[in-house]
């Protein structure tokens, strides 16, 4: 039994937040405010620091209700009377700067209240993906009182501290391989954190600390919103607040050092102590993914040292090499580490200034002539309050398996937007959020952080009509056929919500988008040389990685059909927005391209397509693709889809890129090789995994991501695929239903339509049949088709023969 329990992590209630009130439908978006950015006095605009900003007041009583906006650059939490009510902002960019909206009634009280908020400025080593101005906070009572002394307003009676007892230290990703936090590529994320306890100012979320240098808050700069301003352009948040709550860590897995055993107890907040001068290192494991503020409370330890690393996986030794997830013996640990000097005091608390994401924690203690007493050790579990609602069960104990790695990966990585990964980089990248998009919409049924991360692509439009990879963004990165993806995005998104209205918006930057690509188009019909870079996948035989072997795009013939496909696209789009013309000019164009792509790249001895004119080299991405935009003859399609599963000597389409051949395979009705082309999720299944990583183990190209949503398709393809569920029409009032089992024989599931949940439980009969039942929703309507069968579904009609 007690194997048993720890098994598992446990996830209990931590605090009750306040909520976003302007979401879904804003409420409180005031057109002028009468607060003004504050900041602190002393701390350089850039740097990084940790600043408190305060204000005490006294109430005459409670009150029923007291609304505030708030906001702060870089990142704020909010405290009212010790108890955390918020945070944020909302990731977005100066011009559209994001603000909470909360009530703080419930944390307030008849007499003295502390209203306090810590700022984090993460300096020059921030987050890729956080635009700064300077360390500022804002807050905005709404219908704040005229007594000042009652007003919550950033102006007048603002105290704030620069707190010296946290430090950044920056992540080592550009140094030696043997000085490096982490094994190899790129980090984007924050820096991480070094407290030092003795000048920390204990006791500042309630105003019992002792600290004699708080000063007063200095102007920084007017609020300004649509009209301009100086600064930061303020706009309300668009996706719910976070939601956080206590996650145990599993097991205590390894104790190395002296002493050689200690007791896992303050797992479960049940005090252990290290004895003095000793030199110990605990490996946790919390047997899956997971993210968050892990929290560290201690007591005494004056002189210890503690270093806290976080890692999604162990590794081989002297190797970027990694093995079963599950296996720890003889692994080596690599992770960014934040650290601690305690100071002696009791009750002490260490939580990071930004999340943090790990399957193991590595901590290392020393500690000097007093011992040092762990009082608790947890997670303070991090998401968004949407649920995951999608169901999915097979005959085959492994798509269950396969479910869970994706359902897990895309909630750890829907945040206040959609996270690209969870450790290295965080970012919202337009590619991965084609497949983050469909994964989120099938487990959950809204579209929040959809349509926000639509809009976001579109603020970071260029002068030439290219949009950067990802967004929000500090730097410049740009794949203008990333920037055609968000056209797919788009019509993926209408198809699903019908919402004419959002899109219409939108109609000036598609047309903006499409005329660079086509710019891009040389007279043989393939893209051409671009001042920027182009990135298909991450091919595993080629030394650049994210184009084929021996190209730089220039007649890439899938660069190429990606163009081709986000005009197709823009026809469905134009022709449901009732713009006819428009859709017959793309739909004529992509026509066009498509011949001369296949005129130049088909090869008739092999019967497929070449990456490019020399034909000197296949792979499923370009076929795919030539499926998808029909640049190969339908007749041809389905001998071609055999081949792309079956010849291993293609050049391979990674976690990726397989949502598009899931969808070759749908279009194609080639659902038999949907076995083999989920071989690599259920090798991921054997590995341990439990969540899905970025790319394919290769020699040269190791892995790095362990959580990445763009290899999540398998969660809609399940649905869209095997079980058929796809809009009938714009809007999905109306579901096509073709459920194509493959090698399964039964499966049942729910699917949280727009219109409510639909719930199927199918099984075949004989080689081509099906019986079962599929309820739908009272509002829907639906149209089946089976295998040589045509079904009529509706509320009163679900069962099948």
């Amino acid at each position: 039994m007690r194997k048993l329990l720890l098994a598992f992590t446990v996830l209990m209630p931590l605090f009750s937040p306040a909520q976003e009130l302007n979401v879904p439908i804003p409420q409180y978006v005031p057109k002028s405010m009468k607060a003004y950015w504050i900041t602190h006095p002393g701390v350089p605009s850039g740097e990084s620091a940790v600043v408190l900003f305060r204000k005490i007041i006294d109430l005459p009583q409670k009150p029923d209700k007291l609304i505030v906006n708030v906001s702060a650059d870089n990142k704020y939490t909010l405290y009212v009377n010790g108890q955390q009510a918020c945070f944020g902002p909302q990731l977005s960019d100066i011009r559209h700067w994001r603000y909470e909206t909360v009530d703080l009634a419930p944390y307030l009280q008849a007499g003295r209240n502390v209203v306090v908020a810590e700022v984090v400025n993460f300096g020059p080593d921030r987050f890729f993906g956080m635009q700064s101005v300077r360390t500022a906070f804002l807050l905005n009572h709404i219908d704040a009182p005229t007594d000042p002394a009652l007003s919550l307003n950033t102006s007048t009676g603002w105290q704030t501290l620069h707190n010296p007892g946290i430090r950044h230290k920056g992540v080592k990703w550009r140094v030696r391989p043997e000085e490096k936090d982490i094994i190899s590529g790129f980090y984007a994320a924050n820096p991480t954190d070094s407290l030092t306890a003795r000048l920390y100012p204990w006791g500042w979320q309630t105003g019992t600390d002792t600290a004699t240098v708080w000063l007063s808050a200095t102007f920084c700069e007017s609020a300004s919103a649509y009209a301009g301003g100086f600064a930061w352009l303020l706009e309300p948040r668009t996706t719910p607040l976070q939601t956080q709550r206590i996650e145990r860590i599993a097991r205590l897995a390894t104790v190395s050092g002296n002493p050689s055993t200690v007791d896992n107890g303050f797992l479960q907040g049940r005090p252990t102590t290290i004895p003095p001068n000793s030199r110990v290192t605990l490996l946790l494991d919390n047997r899956v993914l997971t993210i968050g503020y892990p929290e560290l409370r201690w007591s005494g330890g004056a002189g210890s040292l503690v270093k806290i690393g976080y890692a999604e996986n162990l590794f081989l030794p002297n190797t970027p090499k990694k093995t079963n997830r599950n296996e720890i013996e003889n692994r080596r640990f690599v992770g960014i580490k934040d650290i601690v000097v305690p100071d002696g005091g009791a009750n002490r608390l260490f939580r990071p200034t930004w999340l943090r994401t790990f399957r193991f924690v590595q901590v290392d203690i020393t500690t000097g002539a007093e011992p040092l007493t762990l009082d608790d050790f947890y997670n303070r579990y991090t998401s968004t309050p949407i649920p995951t609602k999608a169901r999915f069960a097979a005959d085959k104990p492994e798509y269950a398996g396969i479910f869970d790695l994706c359902r897990r990966t895309a909630e750890l990585c829907t945040q206040d937007y959609l996270l690209s990964d969870a450790y290295y980089e965080t970012m919202q990248y337009l590619g991965d959020s084609k497949v983050h998009n469909t994964t989120w919409l099938t487990l959950t049924g809204n579209d929040l952080h959809v349509r926000n991360a639509l809009t976001q692509f579109n603020h970071s439009r260029l002068w030439d009509g290219n949009l950067t990879s990802c967004y929000p963004l500090r730097a410049t990165f740009v794949h203008p056929n990333y920037s055609v993806i968000w056209v797919d995005m788009l019509w993926d998104y209408l198809l699903w919500s019908g919402d004419k209205s959002f899109v219409q918006k939108f109609v000036p930057a598609i047309q903006h988008t499409l005329a660079m690509f086509d710019g891009l188009i040389q007279p043989n019909g393939l893209a051409g040389s671009t001042n920027w870079a182009y990135f298909v996948d991450w091919y595993s035989d080629s030394k650049k990685g994210g184009l084929a072997p021996g190209q730089d795009g220039t007649n890439s013939a899938v660069v190429t059909l990606q163009y081709v496909y986000a005009l197709q696209n823009a026809a469905r789009l134009f022709d449901a927005l009732g713009d006819i013309p428009t859709a017959n000019r793309y739909r004529l164009r992509a026509t066009q391209i498509r011949q001369q792509v296949y005129a130049a790249c088909y090869d008739t001895k092999r019967g497929l397509m070449a990456e490019r004119p020399t034909k000197d080299y296949f792979d499923q991405h370009t076929n795919i693709m030539a499926v998808l935009t029909d640049a190969l003859p339908p007749a041809q399609q389905k001998a071609v889809m055999e081949k792309l599963v079956r010849e291993p000597t293609l050049g391979q389409a990674t976690y990726y890129f397989r949502y598009y051949l899931f969808e070759a395979i749908q279009k194609t009705g080639t659902e038999h090789l949907i076995s083999a082309t989920l071989l690599p999720w259920k090798n991921l299944v054997a590995d341990g995994l439990s969540t899905t990583p970025e790319q394919y183990e290769a020699e040269g190209h190791p892995s790095r991501s362990e959580c990445h949503p763009w290899s999540t398709a398998p969660a809609s393809a399940f649905f869209s695929v095997i079980a058929g569920i796809r809009p009938a029409d714009v809007g999905f009032r109306t579901i096509a239903m073709r459920p194509a089992l493959g090698e399964l024989s039964h499966i049942e599931g729910l699917f949280p339509h727009p219109a409510g949940d639909l719930l199927f439980d199918l099984s075949r009969q004989g080689a081509t049949g099906l019986s079962g039942t599929v309820t739908l929703p009272p509002a829907l309507a639906a149209r089946s088709t089976g295998t040589g069968n045509r079904y009529h579904f509706g509320p009163d009609n679900n069962q099948l023969p």
